[in-house]
C-alpha cells in the first residue's frame, strides 16, 4: 500500500457529522472558534523531546503544485496553515480562521483570522497572503492542477483588511470548509516570481516556509531523512514535541526490526505481513484503523488523440477485456493473503468509510471472481489461445506490462497473484517493480503503460477522489493516472459540486460511480485498514480513539506526549 494522494485519514463518520459539515444552512452564522486542544508545555527535564518516525514511503516534493504521493501531504499538514483544517472528530475547526460566516445566499463567505500569526521566518502573516495564495492556486489552473478543483465556482478572494478574508461564489458551494482546507498559506516570496507552469513544476520548495505548529530544518534525500522543529511561536500554542524526524526505510524488515530495538519511535503505516508480529513486541502498542483508502489496476484507458499517443496494449481498449481481467480476480485472495485479513474487497473508488457510507453506492454488485466466465467472455469477444496458451485477435496479442510501486511490498504480491490469474485466461502480465517517479512519469499526462498496482489514500469529502477521473486532469501535474474521459462524468462531477443538497449530491454521486464501474479506468481491488505502531514506553496520548485520526495527523502530533 502506497497510496498517491492525501494524508491517511481513516474516518468513520456518522451521517449528523458528514451533514453538517457539508453546512448546507443558508443563514448567516457565526462559525465555531477553533476546537483545538490547549497547547500544553514541555517537559520539565529540560532535554528536546524528539519523535522518530518511521515509514517505507517518503514525499516525492516539498512543491504543492507538484506533489503527488501521501508522504508530501503529511509534511504539508505539518508545516503549512490553511483558513480551518477538519478535525480529529470529522468537524473542522479554525486553523488560521478565529470564526467565519457565509451569508444568508451562501454566495459570500468571511473569515477572520487569529492574532499573532507569523510565517516560521518571524513575518506576519496577513488576509492579503491568504487571498493571495488562493488567487495563485484559483488563476493558474494548469500549473497548480493538483489544487486548482478546490477552487472551483470561487469567483473573487480579496483581503478586506490585515485580518479579514473574503471570498464570493459563483454559486453556493455545499463543502466550503473541506475546499478551503487545502488552500495552503504560501510563502508568496517564493511562489511570485515562479511566472510559467515549467517553472513552477521544476521548484523543489525545498527550503519550505510556512506558518503550521512545525518548520522544516532540513530534508537529507540521500540519507531519507526529514526532520521538522516546533514552532515556538505558533499561534496555537508551541507542541510538546520538539521535533520529528521521519526516516524511511528501504525495506519492511528493517522498518519493524528499528522500532523493536527503539531507533524509532513509530511507524507509519506497518506492513501487513509484520503486524500480528509487531503486536507481541515488549512496549509497542499496534493499532488498526479503517481507511478511506483503496488500492487499484489501472487500466491504460488514455484516447488516441492524447498529445502524447499511448503505448498502452490497444485491447484493452475492449470492453470485453477489462470485464474478463476483473471477472479473474480473486478480491478476497488478495485480502486474505496479502493483507493478512486486514481489510475488504473493493469496486468504488468512493470509500465505504468515506463519510461513514453515505456516498458509497452499496446497490452495485461487485463482479464475482469466475475465471471460467472471464474464459468465456474472451472466447466471444473473438480472443483465440495460441500454442503458448496467449490469446490473440487481429494480430493483437493479449501481453502486458504490469507495473507497481517498487516501495510497496504488497504490491509485489499482489502482482504474482493477479499474474498467474491473468494466465489462466490467456493473459500475459509480466510483473514490474518501478520507482514512483517514474510511474508518475509514465502515467499522468501520457499513457505509457498497460496495467499499474497503485492505491490512492481519500479526502474527508469525495470531491478530490472523483476529480481523479476528469478528462482535463490527463495533464502533467493532473491526477488522473488512467487517461479516463467522459463527457458525461465531467458534467455530473460539477453537477455534485454545485448542489446544495446532501441528498441530491449523493444521488449524483451514486451516478458517477455506476458509471466508473461499467468503463472500468479501474479496476478497484479492496480498502485496507492503516496500520500504526508506537513505542508506548517512549510516548503517548497519540488520540487514535478519535474517529478521524492517523498517527501523522498534525493534531495528533502536537499533542503526543513523552512518557514521564
Amino acid at each position: 500500500m502506497s497510496t498517491k494522494r492525501h494524508w491517511y485519514l481513516p474516518v468513520l463518520l456518522t451521517l449528523t457529522i458528514m451533514v453538517s459539515a457539508c453546512g448546507s444552512g443558508s443563514a448567516t452564522t457565526a462559525a465555531p472558534v477553533a476546537t483545538q486542544p490547549a497547547a500544553t508545555t514541555a517537559p520539565a527535564s529540560g532535554e528536546p523531546v524528539v519523535m522518530k518516525i518511521g515509514s517505507q514511503f517518503p514525499p516525492d516534493t516539498l512543491n504543492p503544485a507538484y506533489a503527488f504521493l501521501a508522504a508530501s501531504y503529511t509534511i504539508f499538514d505539518l508545516v503549512y496553515s490553511s483558513l480551518v483544517k477538519e478535525g480529529l472528530d470529522g468537524q473542522y475547526y479554525g486553523d488560521l480562521a478565529a470564526s467565519w460566516s457565509h451569508s444568508d445566499d451562501n454566495l459570500t463567505w468571511t473569515f477572520t483570522l487569529k492574532d499573532n500569526i507569523k510565517y516560521h521566518n518571524g513575518t506576519p502573516l496577513t488576509a492579503e497572503d491568504v487571498a493571495w495564495s488562493i488567487n495563485e492556486i484559483h488563476n493558474d489552473p494548469e500549473g497548480w492542477a493538483t489544487l486548482v478543483n478546490y477552487t472551483n465556482g470561487f469567483k473573487e478572494i480579496t483581503a478586506l483588511d490585515d485580518k479579514t478574508v473574503q471570498i464570493t461564489l459563483d454559486y453556493p458551494i455545499s463543502n466550503m470548509e473541506y475546499r478551503v482546507s487545502f488552500l495552503y498559506a504560501l510563502w508568496r516570496a517564493d511562489f511570485e516570481p515562479l511566472d510559467t507552469t515549467e517553472a513552477l513544476q521544476n521548484f523543489t520548495n525545498d527550503q519550505l516556509i510556512g506558518s503550521g505548529a512545525f518548520s522544516l530544518k532540513t530534508w537529507e534525500k540521500d540519507q531519507n531523512v526529514l526532520i521538522l522543529d516546533a514552532d515556538p511561536d505558533f499561534y496555537d500554542g508551541r507542541p510538546v514535541v520538539d521535533q520529528l524526524i521521519f526516516q524511511t526505510f528501504d525495506n519492511s524488515d528493517a522498518l519493524v526490526q528499528a522500532l523493536k530495538v527503539g531507533d524509532i519511535d513509530v511507524i507509519n503505516l506497518v506492513p501487513n505481513s509484520a503486524f500480528e508480529t509487531v503486536k507481541t513486541f515488549d512496549n509497542v502498542v499496534a493499532v488498526n484503523l479503517p481507511s478511506r483508502s483503496f488500492d487499484e489496476l489501472i487500466v491504460n484507458s488514455v484516447r488516441d488523440d492524447n498529445d502524447t499517443a499511448p503505448t498502452g496494449n490497444p485491447a484493452l481498449k475492449d470492453p470485453q477485456v477489462k470485464l474478463a481481467i476483473a471477472q479473474a480476480i480473486n478480491k478476497q485472495d488478495l485480502v486474505d493473503i496479502v493483507f493478512q485479513g486486514l481489510g475488504k474487497p473493493g469496486w468504488s473508488i468512493v470509500a465505504p468509510a468515506l463519510g461513514g457510507g453515505f456516498w458509497h453506492n452499496s446497490n452495485v454488485q461487485d463482479v464475482q471472481f469466475d475465471p471460467a466466465k472471464a474464459n468465456q467472455i474472451l472466447d466471444d469477444a473473438g480472443y483465440a489461445k495460441g500454442a503458448d496458451g496467449i490469446r490473440e485477435k487481429d494480430g493483437v496479442r493479449l501481453e502486458m506490462r504490469l507495473q507497481y510501486d517498487a516501495t510497496s511490498s504488497e504490491y509485489a504480491r499482489d502482482a504474482d497473484l493477479i499474474s498467474n490469474w491473468l494466465k489462466d485466461i490467456g493473459i500475459k502480465a509480466s510483473p514490474e517493480a518501478v520507482d514512483a517517479d517514474t510511474l508518475i512519469a509514465a502515467t499522468t499526462g501520457v499513457g505509457d503503460y498497460d496495467l499499474v498496482i497503485w492505491g490512492w489514500g481519500g479526502d474527508p469529502d469525495p470531491d478530490f477522489i472523483l476529480s481523479i477521473m476528469l478528462c482535463d486532469q490527463f495533464v502533467v501535474g493532473g491526477w488522473s493516472d488512467s487517461g479516463y474521459c467522459n463527457s458525461d462524468y465531467d458534467q455530473l462531477y460539477l453537477d455534485q459540486q454545485k448542489s446544495g443538497d446532501p441528498a441530491d449530491r449523493q444521488q449524483i454521486i451514486w451516478k458517477m460511480q455506476e458509471m466508473l464501474f461499467k468503463d472500468n479506468p479501474y479496476i478497484v481491488l479492496y480498502n485496507y485498514d492503516d496500520l500504526y505502531a508506537y513505542r508506548s514506553d517512549r510516548f503517548t496520548n497519540f488520540q487514535l480513539d478519535q474517529p478521524n485520526a492517523n498517527i501523522t495527523d498534525a493534531l495528533v502530533l502536537q499533542h503526543a506526549e513523552p512518557v514521564k
